[in-house]
């Protein structure tokens, strides 16, 4: 399989700026094959092949800050106490003035800094350019989810909860729900990426500023609206333990499956959901890689209707905002309860009471243009927040197939809801 384009090549600095780059090289690999006890305490083991790098920049600004303060306080705190004002003492005369103490004072600490400066510079540089052939994935931001593209067209069809627990429910809903989706028990898209292999995130964001932020891979980017940021590392194996919910709806939470978790987390506050907006990123083999994204690929043609609004509502940031419980969220839910909050019916067949004061069927129209223009008419009680689903983040065929599944919530299927495509002879 194709991996992705070719990277830009990093195009060479100044002299200077080289033989200070590679000067500090020899710091980062001579320090990253070991682990001290303090690294322990504050790093988890990192997977990825800029984790050493950081880590031990990280440590060693550690210890520039213990060093100074036990160099500037244990002398100051001795001289406090030598030089204390005694009864019948007359005080001494302060000096004023040393000039090899302020030379120093000045380019000692400016030599250390300046070092930082050129170890953290490599590791940025290492950390936004693509090395070589590297795999791209698309990452798009929103609230409160992240998306993903691969270059064969697949999106994340995969889903984790950091617990399990499923509902009760009708039964004759697809396995896949329904699932609790209460606070902390959000699901979480799986983004898979191959191991030892170089990867590029191109990053855009569909409404505010987020930062996409995988801690054990020692990574961090802003994520704008209107324009690309971009990230790239190599994970280094899909071995070792796991740092993320390992919970799959429509499994048994003890079932074995392939790869290696790491949580993805918001770092930049974008309101209310902010500090559930998470993912988690899967290192896998190259060939459970492939056969991965192979699958995700095709995993939307053989549903039905019913089923893949139901797939569209978990992958596709929808219940983030609405559950298909009847338990209040950010947006109305999509299941037939009466709606204790404002009094107005949602739900399929539901007459939704809205904000201008009337009234609205929950039919076709209304679902197509509550996904289309969702501030034309806005359910009474509910903040006009929901970002527009245009053709391009839904297909007609998925919104038709989230009309199905709430009419399939409602115990309204029609027998084309639940029929299955049919495959060309």
């Amino acid at each position: 399989m194709a991996r992705g384009r070719p990277g830009n090549a990093r195009t060479e600095g100044s002299a200077m700026m080289t033989g200070i780059l590679a000067a500090t090289q020899p710091a980062t690999t001579a320090l990253g094959t070991g682990r001290s006890l303090l690294h322990r305490l504050f790093f988890f083991e990192g997977n990825s092949d800029l984790a050493p790098a950081v880590d031990w920049l990280f440590m060693f600004i550690l210890w520039v800050c213990i060093v100074s303060f036990v160099v500037l306080m244990v002398p100051m705190g001795y001289w406090v106490w030598r030089y204390r004002r005694r009864p019948g003492v007359p005080a001494q005369r302060t000096p004023n003035h040393n000039t090899a103490i302020e030379v120093a004072m000045v380019v000692i600490p400016l030599i250390v800094v300046v070092f930082i400066f050129f170890w953290g510079f490599q590791g940025y540089l290492n950390s936004v350019v693509a090395k070589g052939r590297a795999e791209v994935i698309n990452i798009e931001g929103y609230k409160w989810a992240w998306d993903a593209t691969y270059a064969n067209g697949a999106k994340p069809g995969d889903r984790v909860y950091l617990n399990y627990e499923p509902l009760e429910g009708d039964p004759s809903l697809p396995e896949s729900g329904p699932w609790k989706l209460s606070r902390g028990n959000y699901a979480m898209p799986v983004i898979a990426v191959p191991e030892a292999t170089p990867v590029q995130f191109v990053m855009t964001s569909r409404d505010v500023i987020h930062s996409f932020y995988i801690p054990d891979a020692r990574i961090k980017m802003d994520v704008f609206p209107n324009r690309y940021t971009s990230l790239t590392f190599t994970p280094v194996t899909s071995k070792g333990p796991d740092q993320a919910g390992r919970v799959q709806p429509g499994a048994d939470p003890s079932d074995p499956y392939p790869g290696r978790d790491h949580y993805i987390f918001c770092a930049e506050y974008c309101g209310d959901n902010h500090s559930e907006m998470l993912a988690v990123l899967r290192v896998m083999s190259d060939s459970d890689y492939s056969a991965t994204l192979a699958r995700w690929a095709d995993v939307e043609k053989d549903l039905s209707l019913a089923e893949l609004g139901a797939y569209v509502h978990q992958f596709s940031g929808c219940a983030q905002c609405h559950t298909v419980d009847g338990s209040r969220g950010t947006g109305p839910s999509w299941a037939p309860v009466k709606d204790a909050a404002d009094g107005g019916g949602v739900g399929w067949g539901s007459v939704a009471p809205l904000a201008d004061g009337g009234e609205a069927l929950i039919d076709e129209n209304y679902v197509r243009q509550s996904v289309r223009y969702p501030g034309a008419q806005i359910h009474r009680g509910y903040a006009n927040q929901m970002p527009v689903y245009g053709p391009d983040k839904l297909s007609d065929r998925q919104l038709l197939g989230v009309i199905a599944y709430m009419r399939e919530l409602a115990g309204k299927a029609t027998p084309e809801d639940r029929a299955k495509p049919q495959t060309p002879q």
